[in-house]
C-alpha cells in the first residue's frame, strides 16, 4: 500500500534571526496527515518554523514544499477595527450573496461567490457550536468579545476553512477548562493534517507523534506526549550510560599510559644503576638506551593516539547529553504549621456596581496549614475577583475575611512584580532592601541565575525565566510569603520551564492557591482541593 504524499516537506532548511544568530541549520522534516505536536524550549524557533511553512518568512537556504492548503491560528491573532464575527470567519460576502440569491438575484457574481458552498451558514453554526459560541450572532462586533471568546472564534475560523493541514500556535493559552475540552474534542475527531505548538500536556496527548526542536535539529518520536517523555527518559538513560562508559575508558586509558610510563622509568632507572655499578659496559648501556628511547617514542605515540580517541569518545558522548538544570532549595521560612488558619472567608459576597446576581454570593472558605488549593471555572467566573478580595484590593459587600498570616504574595499572569528596565540583581535588592549583594547573588543562583546571568535585564528574559526570577525574589526573601497565590503560571512557558517551576514549588512549605487550567501542573504541584466557580454559598 503506497504512503500518501507529504503535506509539508522541509529539506536542509537554514534560517537566522534578524540579529544574525543562526536558528536552523540544515533542518529536514516531513509532515503528513498525522497529528503532530511541536515542542522545544522557548527560543528554539517553534513559532518561526510555522511562519516559514506559511511563507510569512523566507529561509536563507533550503526549501519548503507545501501540498494542499494550510490553515493557521497564531498565538495572538491580529484584530481589525469594526470587524464582525462574519468578517473574522471570512464568510460575510458568501452570506450576503446567499441572501441576495434567496431574494431572487440571478447575478452570476453571487453564484461565483457561493461556489457551491450552499450550506455555509449551517457549517458555520456547527463550528461555532463545537466551540461553545452558538449563542453569538454573526453580526456581533468582535470588539465586544472576551479574550477567551476571541481565541475560540479564531479556532472555529481555522477549522471552518477545512484546510488540508492546520497549524495551531499555543491554542489553549487563553482558554478555560471547558473551552479546552471543546478543543480537545475537535482535535480528536479531526481527520486531516495537524501541527500544534503547545506546552499543554493534555493536548499533546492527543497527538500521533511529537517533534522536538533542539540545538541538534529535530527529534521525532511516534506516539503521544506520554510516550515521548518515556522514550526521552530511556534515551537520556542510555546516553548517560554511554557517557559513563566513555569516562571509564578515558580513565582506564590514562591509567594504562601512566602505568606504562612508570614501568619504563623504573627500567631506565635500573639500567642506570647497573651502569654505575660497573655491571654493564658503555656500549651495551648505550645500545639499551637507544632501544629504550625508540620504544618510549613508539609507546608515547601510541598512548597519545589512544588517549585522543578516548577523549573524542568522551566528548562525543557528553555532547549528546541534554543538561536540564534542576532547582534544589530548602525553604523552611515559608513553613506554616498544620492546623494554623491561613485564610478564612465567611459568607463573602461581592458584585460590580449594580451587577445582579452577585458574582460572589455568601461564599465561605477555610485555608488551614500548608494547604494547596486550585480555583477553577470559566473565564470571567470570578476567580481573579476572589483573589483581589483575599489581597484586600476589593472590599466585600458583606461577609468577612480573616488573614492568619502576614506575608501574602500574588504573582499575576503578566509578571508585574519585576521592573523590566532593571536587572535581576537590581530587582532582588529592590524587593528585598535588607539583603546584601552577595545574598542576592546566592539567592538568584539557587534559582539557576548564576554569575553574569544575575545581571541580565528582566526585559531580555523569557516568560519562564521571569517567573523563576519572581519566585527567587519572593521565596528567598528574609520574610517570604506563607500564602502564595499564582494566576495561570504556566501560560506562555515551555515544558522545561514548567518543570523548573514545578520543582521550585515542590520545596515551598506554605499555603498555595493556584488559578490554572493546566491539569498536569496542578497534579504535579500537589493540589489537594479544587474549588470551582461560581463561588456561591449553600
Amino acid at each position: 500500500m503506497s504512503q500518501p504524499n507529504p503535506l509539508i516537506l522541509i529539506h536542509q532548511l537554514c534560517y537566522s534571526l534578524p540579529d544574525g544568530k543562526p536558528l536552523f541549520a540544515s533542518l529536514s522534516l516531513t509532515l503528513g496527515t498525522e497529528k503532530t505536536g511541536l515542542v522545544g524550549r522557548n527560543g528554539a524557533g517553534k513559532s518561526t518554523l510555522l511562519k516559514l511553512m506559511l511563507g510569512h518568512l523566507l529561509p536563507a537556504a533550503g526549501s519548503i514544499q507545501v501540498t494542499g492548503t494550510l490553515g493557521y491560528c497564531p498565538q495572538d491573532p491580529p484584530e481589525a477595527a469594526n470587524e464582525t464575527i462574519a468578517d473574522l470567519l471570512g464568510i460575510r460576502s458568501k452570506l450576503e450573496a446567499l441572501t441576495r440569491i434567496t431574494q431572487g438575484s440571478t447575478d452570476e457574481n453571487d453564484f461565483q461567490l457561493i461556489a457551491d458552498d450552499w450550506l455555509i451558514e449551517e457549517r458555520t453554526c456547527l463550528q461555532l457550536k463545537a466551540f461553545g459560541l452558538d449563542y453569538l450572532p454573526l453580526s456581533c462586533p468582535t470588539a465586544h468579545l472576551s479574550g477567551g471568546e476571541k481565541t475560540r472564534l479564531h479556532l472555529a475560523r481555522v477549522f471552518l476553512a477545512d484546510s488540508d493541514m492546520i497549524l495551531l500556535d499555543e491554542p489553549t493559552n487563553n482558554l478555560d477548562s471547558t473551552a479546552r475540552q471543546l478543543l480537545y474534542d475537535k482535535i480528536a475527531s479531526w481527520k486531516k493534517g495537524l501541527l500544534v505548538v503547545s506546552h499543554d500536556r493534555t493536548l499533546l496527548n492527543f497527538m500521533n507523534q511529537i517533534v522536538e526542536l533542539n540545538p541538534r535539529g529535530v527529534t521525532i518520536t511516534g506516539g503521544n506526549y506520554d510516550a515521548y517523555r518515556t522514550q526521552k527518559s530511556l534515551q537520556q538513560a542510555a546516553l548517560e550510560r554511554e557517557l559513563m562508559d566513555a569516562k571509564k575508558l578515558l580513565q582506564q586509558t590514562q591509567n594504562t599510559i601512566q602505568a606504562s610510563r612508570e614501568k619504563r622509568e623504573q627500567r631506565q632507572s635500573y639500567g642506570r644503576k647497573l651502569f654505575r655499578a660497573g655491571k654493564t659496559d658503555k656500549i651495551t648501556a648505550k645500545s639499551r638506551k637507544g632501544r629504550s628511547e625508540r620504544t618510549q617514542s613508539r609507546l608515547v605515540t601510541q598512548g597519545d593516539m589512544l588517549l585522543k580517541k578516548a577523549e573524542q569518545l568522551h566528548d562525543k558522548a557528553q555532547s549528546k547529553i541534554e543538561i536540564v538544570p534542576e532547582i534544589h532549595i530548602t525553604l523552611p521560612r515559608t513553613a506554616v504549621p498544620h492546623g494554623k488558619t491561613v485564610l478564612a472567608m465567611e459568607q463573602l459576597s461581592f458584585s460590580y456596581a449594580s451587577q445582579q446576581p452577585a458574582l460572589i454570593d455568601r461564599f465561605s472558605l477555610n485555608v488551614s496549614g500548608p494547604a494547596r488549593i486550585a480555583l477553577a471555572g470559566k473565564n470571567g467566573s470570578g476567580k481573579t475577583t476572589l483573589v483581589k478580595l483575599i489581597l484586600g484590593e476589593y472590599l466585600p459587600s458583606q461577609g468577612s475575611i480573616y488573614r492568619g498570616v502576614e506575608q501574602i504574595r500574588y504573582l499575576d499572569q503578566k509578571i508585574t512584580l519585576l521592573d523590566p528596565a532593571l536587572s535581576l540583581l537590581e530587582n532582588f535588592l529592590r524587593l528585598n532592601p535588607d539583603a546584601k549583594a552577595t545574598e542576592a547573588h546566592h539567592a538568584l543562583a539557587q534559582f539557576l541565575f548564576r554569575n553574569t546571568a544575575a545581571h541580565k535585564l528582566v526585559a531580555e528574559l523569557s516568560g519562564g525565566e521571569k517567573l523563576r526570577a519572581e519566585l527567587a525574589c519572593v521565596l528567598l526573601s528574609s520574610q517570604p510569603p506563607q500564602l502564595l497565590i499564582l494566576d495561570e503560571p504556566t501560560n506562555h512557558l515551555d515544558l522545561d520551564s514548567i518543570a523548573s517551576i514545578e520543582s521550585a514549588l515542590s520545596h515551598y512549605e506554605g499555603a498555595l492557591i493556584v488559578i490554572s487550567h493546566d491539569q498536569a501542573f496542578l497534579q504535579n504541584v500537589g493540589i489537594e482541593k479544587t474549588i470551582t466557580a461560581p463561588f456561591k454559598g449553600d
